[in-house]
């Protein structure tokens, strides 16, 4: 019986009445009753660090909480300093511009001596001092086609033809480039990107026009998702990860995510399941790093690594379970941050010597995995929440300390989501399959341009400029783009 149907028996009664009842069934509402009050508890103390909530629905006093308590662990103490950067700060010095035609140049040398007067030479090398002040020119390029009707001395007219594609294409593939980046990269809205092309640029431009170049680039970036899959498939390691992203009223829609270090890949479908997952991954055989979502587990388990951060918030969550689950919640999370400190230190050491072998950092990580597996053995004994659940998936936790360039958290593709995390909140989602497929294409090449450092900005517009002349393509993996 529901603890809320339990209360409705006895909403009504007096205290008189209640000492009727038998001590069984009064012992039984009061069982259910401490269940349900321990389980609201647990659900007013949730926030981002102990819970899968995200760190911008905490409340400011867990803020602070938060704050007080890592101040506590460094030592450090709260201060009035000014926001910004504070004394002995290392300046950041602007980079000088690579001079270009049309840009001027103005020599500001001295005529005479200020301490005598006397006239002085005209300097020659380089200056002792550049200073550069940059500027932009916002300049409407219109070209017109003017169409002319001849009469013949046959005295038949013939008119004059437009260029092929003229008709088809109002607005150029800078401007249609622009609207990928304005709608797809910056996830501003149609109505505010037609706003900024009509009073930056001076560009009428309708909303419907707005749509049909993002439906022009959906089609556009057909074979470049087909290049980002071969990539993405043929990694020798990826992230993944899904959130929700509203799909037709906002209801249902799951974006998903495989992060790789050359290509990133985005799929949006209606649900989260195991099949959806099966459809992410496609061909993919490297090592997967993922949460413990059921739906991976079709992905073979000696590779997959799975997140550590996501672990440090379910022991810290167990500290809020009694005294069992408290004393070994807090012996999880003490292990898991020695494991951490180990990981970074082994790092800082690769660096410096890029040959040492994972061997050493296992060797150091051994003394901490037993005490962990001890400690989770005896929550699973006593019934601590998640303790059996992490016992079953133990061994794939520590695959990164047998396989090199495996990060033991899932940041890349957290990172690569937070985008769309942020695009979803202001549009609600997507309302068509059309819309559906430009999120996939337009996330999937701005997330790959970044982490190959490519200007998206120029990929896009060669892109269009090659789909509209019926030319190849540009590979994204190996055009030269400006910086």
């Amino acid at each position: 019986m529901k603890a809320n149907v339990l209360f409705m028996n006895y909403k009504g009664l007096s205290e008189e009445e209640l000492k009727q009842l038998p001590v069984d069934e009064l012992a039984r509402a009061l069982h259910e009753a401490i269940k349900e009050w321990d389980k609201l508890n647990q659900k007013v103390n949730q926030d981002s660090t102990n819970s899968s909530r995200a760190p911008s629905t905490d409340s400011p006093e867990a803020k602070a909480k938060r704050q007080a308590e890592q101040n506590e662990k460094t030592g450090q103490k709260n201060s009035n300093r000014r926001p910004g950067a504070q004394p002995g700060h290392k300046a950041v010095i602007k980079r000088l511009l690579e001079l270009r035609e049309g840009d001027a140049v103005i020599v500001c040398a001295p005529t005479n001596c200020n301490h005598c007067g006397n006239s002085l030479p005209q300097p020659s090398g380089p200056a002792s001092v550049r200073h550069q002040k940059i500027d932009v020119e916002i300049n409407r390029r219109v070209t017109e086609y003017q169409v002319y009707r001849t009469s013949c001395s046959c005295g038949h007219t013939t008119a004059g033809n437009l260029p092929e594609g003229v008709r088809e294409n109002v607005v150029s593939e800078n401007v249609a480039a622009l609207v990928g980046v304005l709608t797809g990269v910056c996830h501003l809205s149609r109505r505010m990107t037609r706003m900024l092309l009509e009073r930056l640029f001076e560009i009428p431009i309708s909303l419907g026009t707005v749509s049909k170049l993002e439906e022009e680039l959906t089609e556009a970036s057909v074979p470049v998702l087909e290049e980002l899959e071969k990539a993405a498939y043929g990694a020798e390691q990826g992230n993944a990860d899904e959130t929700g992203f509203g799909l037709k009223n906002g209801k249902g829609g799951w974006l998903w995510v495989l992060v790789t270090p050359i290509a990133v890949l985005f799929r949006l479908f209606a649900n989260r399941t195991q099949e959806c997952a099966s459809k992410l991954l496609g061909e993919f055989s490297g090592i997967l790093t993922t949460d413990r979502y059921s739906g991976y587990n079709k992905y073979p388990n000696e590779k997959r690594q799975l997140c550590w951060a996501h672990l440090k918030r379910d022991f810290k969550s167990m500290c809020g379970e009694g005294e069992n689950g408290h004393r070994i919640g807090i012996g999880l999370l003490r292990d898991t941050r020695l494991v951490f400190r180990c990981w970074h230190r082994f790092q800082r050491w690769r660096s410096h010597q890029p040959n040492v072998s994972l061997t050493s950092l296992e060797s150091q990580l051994m003394a901490y995995r037993r005490r962990m597996l001890v400690l989770l053995e005896e929550g699973a004994s006593l019934e601590v929440a998640k303790c059996a659940t992490i016992l079953k998936v133990e061994p794939l936790l520590w695959t990164f300390t047998r396989v090199n360039g495996i990060e033991p958290t899932n940041n890349a593709a957290e990172r690569a989501l937070r985008p769309s995390v942020l695009w979803k909140k202001r549009s609600f989602g997507v309302e068509s399959e059309r819309g559906a497929r430009y999120v996939e294409a337009m996330l999937s090449i701005g997330a790959t341009c970044q982490c190959n450092g490519l200007n998206v900005v120029d990929y896009l517009r060669q892109l269009m400029t090659a789909h509209r002349s019926r030319s190849t393509i540009p590979n994204i993996f190996m055009t030269q783009h400006t910086q």
